[in-house]
């Protein structure tokens, strides 16, 4: 999805103070009061969600590889919801498409040279790796009057009528090479299931407690394992895939990898981090498929 030129900061990325417009008889009140009043209770939200569970996929959101037939190579993202790193709600409501075929004809051969991956490192003889990234996205939706806000002098200024808690979704091609691995998401949260002792379980729970406090710096986030250098590290993991291609290992720089459709994209949805609630009720059976496809 494009940038929306009239977005500004989402208010939760900048860590606003917990503060409630106090509402009184008589108080005159403007957007900025209205604004304030939505942004603390998303931040809240946020804030717990953030804290209590974590962030990844929440439910559905997995990634289906192209049918073996597939010219487009249409990789498919089921609907699904996600918390991203700041405990905003990412809900996609449809199956979004991306074309892997026009995707790698956008790409730049340095770009694409630079993500080859070879065996065993993939499952086939070579291949251009990416990672499939959902982020949060605000977008304006539709146009009401309003009055000229700034250095501008106009009477037919307008403003989105709603703004849409949107999504983004972001290949983004892997370029670290052997003999260090390819970076996966790491969670250090304790597992109480593998401490037998209960009295060193209990310390190792409250050490867990006290030490995750975990605020975004001045300059915002700082990026996870799994995150690449100007790339949102707000977003979540969702897959890694991996697209076969055909280059030779001694092929003279410059030379542009080539598509091999006869073999199919490899997805693995098993690397992405997940919320899961032991204790959750669903009322009908789970739809269980291989987390790795083909």
């Amino acid at each position: 999805m494009a940038n929306d030129p009239f977005d500004s900061a989402d208010p939760i990325e900048i860590a606003a103070p917990p503060e409630r417009v106090n509402y009184a008889t008589g108080v005159l009140l403007d957007a900025t009061d209205f604004r304030d009043e939505q942004t603390y209770h998303r931040s809240r939200l946020a804030r717990a969600l953030r804290y209590l569970v974590g962030f990844g996929t929440v439910a559905g959101l997995r990634v289906v590889p192209p049918a073996a037939d597939d010219g487009e190579l249409m990789l498919r993202v089921e609907p699904g919801l996600a918390i991203d790193r700041y405990g905003r709600l990412i809900e996609t409501q449809g199956a979004q498409c991306i074309s892997l075929a026009k995707w790698f004809a956008g790409q730049s051969t340095a770009v694409l040279t630079s993500a080859v991956q070879r065996s065993p490192r993939v499952t086939m003889a070579a291949a251009v790796v990416a990672d499939v990234f959902l982020s949060a996205h605000a977008c304006g939706r539709a146009k009401t009057p309003a009055f000229a806000a700034g250095p501008f002098d106009a009477l037919d200024a307008a403003v989105p009528a709603r703004i849409a808690d949107a999504f983004r979704l972001e290949l983004v091609p892997r370029a670290e090479g052997p003999p260090d691995p390819i970076p996966t998401p790491v969670n250090h949260w304790f597992d109480p299931s593998i401490e037998p002792d209960p009295a060193e379980r209990r310390r190792r729970m409250i050490e867990a407690v006290l030490g995750s406090w975990d605020e975004a710096g001045d300059n915002g986030l700082a990026p996870l394992a799994e995150h690449v250098d100007g790339h949102d590290p707000s977003a979540v993991l969702l897959a890694r895939i991996a697209i076969p291609v055909a280059i030779d290992a001694a092929a003279p720089a410059g030379t542009r990898p080539q598509l091999k459709l006869d073999e199919r994209t490899s997805v693995d949805n098993s690397l992405r981090p997940v919320v899961f609630l032991p204790h959750k009720w669903v009322g009908h059976a789970i739809d269980t498929q291989p987390l790795v496809q083909p």
